[in-house]
């Protein structure tokens, strides 16, 4: 009997009230009843952590490795076996090689922006930039809209490990509107910032109350969007403040083998804050990781020296969500704007490439351990199915519960969709 879709459990139940389920349960029953287990564990929302290595890695030397390339393809770097037999990873990740039964990795990804600028902006929207002259919202304020509770005391997008006002562009709301501007916190290791009111500030709330009535009567009387925005930003920095819930910033409340798990590097406490973060119910933290823009011997020689901060951090943060069941329920997504060229430059680096590269999903319901798309040997072009920007962000909104063909209205009232018409949902990843 084909089926396109999972069966749900209503369907199973009356497809065995009337027949057509019988004999062992191990048998048709057991097989459609899995099936829709799956289906509705990949309905309910979901978390989101992004772990943005911003620069664009290689994939030829991280989640791609052609070992038996000619040596300017493949480096000196090694290809290791993984948890999954017959799926090879960069002998640089070994950690993260234990646990690839929860990852898929997509090695079909193909885009055509190999600008940083323009590169990060589609890779975080899903829209090229200046598109319809519309400012995009990035994937961390879809999903605060979309799945964030309005009323949650934290925010329910977070950036943390990039530099303050670097880009700023990747925070920022978008037609969404300043409720769903990301917070970014710099430096996890670090209580955040303001995060208390100093000694010296007396009466606190009887001051922050009386500002939050000038701010709300100012942005009545000028109906600015300016003032909304000022008056947004206030309100949600008081109701932080004011919440125990902030004490997921404070990383010094971990366990210090807990925190010794993750690894000092800010890249490590970042993943941790990230789980932390998940765990009190914010819906998306992007831990930020630079610098990949391997140019030269010595740019691709310093990244190869943090790789591993970022198998333990990333290893570390996929074993703890399983631990505390909540893997499940949390998307983690690795990822940069593009690849590296497959060849080696003269200067002993790899430069833009945006035809052909990997990025890796990991938990979230989806079915791990798996290769999804290939590239031909020496990872120039992709020789099996491609995977657009439309058709990758379709499929995070699909895996976390978003409905990625709806529309949503702009403050002029113009519609757009959360995903640009023609992308469609990896179903590689929910079979």
């Amino acid at each position: 009997m084909p089926h396109s879709h999972p069966l749900t459990r209503r369907e199973v139940a009356q497809l065995a009230a009337a027949g057509f389920v019988g004999g062992s349960v191990s048998g048709w029953f057991g097989q459609f009843a899995e099936q829709a287990a799956a289906a509705e564990k990949l309905r309910k929302p979901k978390s989101c952590i992004l772990l943005w290595m911003d620069g664009g890695p290689s994939h030829i030397d991280t989640f791609d490795p052609k070992p038996d390339a000619v040596a300017d393809v493949h480096g000196g770097i090694k290809a290791i076996e993984t948890a999954v037999s017959g799926i090879q990873i960069t002998e640089k990740l070994p950690e993260f090689a234990k646990l690839m039964s929860h990852a898929a990795i997509l090695r079909g990804m193909s885009t055509d922006e190999a600008d940083h600028g323009r590169a990060r902006l589609y890779m975080h929207t899903g829209y090229k930039p200046g598109f319809g002259g519309v400012t995009y919202p990035p994937l961390g304020s879809i999903v605060s809209s979309e799945l964030g509770e309005a009323d949650f005391p934290l925010p329910n997008f977070v950036t943390t490990g990039v530099p303050l006002n670097k880009y700023d562009f990747l925070t920022s709301p978008g037609y969404l509107g300043p409720r769903h501007q990301g917070l970014v916190h710099a430096d996890p290791s670090r209580v955040l910032d303001n995060l208390h009111p100093s000694a010296a500030t007396a009466d606190f709330d009887g001051r922050a109350n009386v500002l939050a009535r000038l701010n709300q009567s100012f942005a009545g009387t000028y109906q600015a969007p300016a003032a909304e925005a000022h008056r947004t930003t206030f309100a949600r920095a008081v109701q932080l403040m004011r919440s125990p819930g902030n004490r997921a910033f404070d990383l010094s409340q971990e366990p210090a083998e807990s925190r010794a798990a993750y690894g000092d590097s800010r890249f490590g406490q970042g993943c941790l804050l990230a789980r932390r973060l998940v765990e009190a119910g914010v819906k998306f933290v992007e831990v930020y990781l630079a610098n990949w823009d391997t140019h030269e011997k010595k740019s691709a020689d310093e990244i190869q020296a943090t790789m591993p901060a970022l198998d333990r951090g990333m290893s570390a943060l996929i074993t703890d969500l399983k631990q505390r069941g909540l893997l499940d329920d949390t998307l983690v997504v690795w990822m940069g704007e593009f690849g590296r060229t497959p060849r080696i430059n003269r200067n002993g680096g790899r430069d833009h490439y945006a035809a052909a590269w990997s990025s890796v999903l990991i938990g979230g319901g989806i079915r791990g351990g798996q290769v999804i798309g290939a590239t031909d040997a020496t990872g120039s072009r992709v020789i099996e199915r491609p995977i657009s920007v439309t058709d990758f962000m379709a499929s995070l909104c699909r895996v976390l519960g978003i409905d990625y063909e709806k529309q949503i209205n702009t403050p002029i009232g113009r519609p757009i969709r959360i995903v640009n018409n023609g992308g469609k949902p990896i179903e590689e990843l929910f079979s």
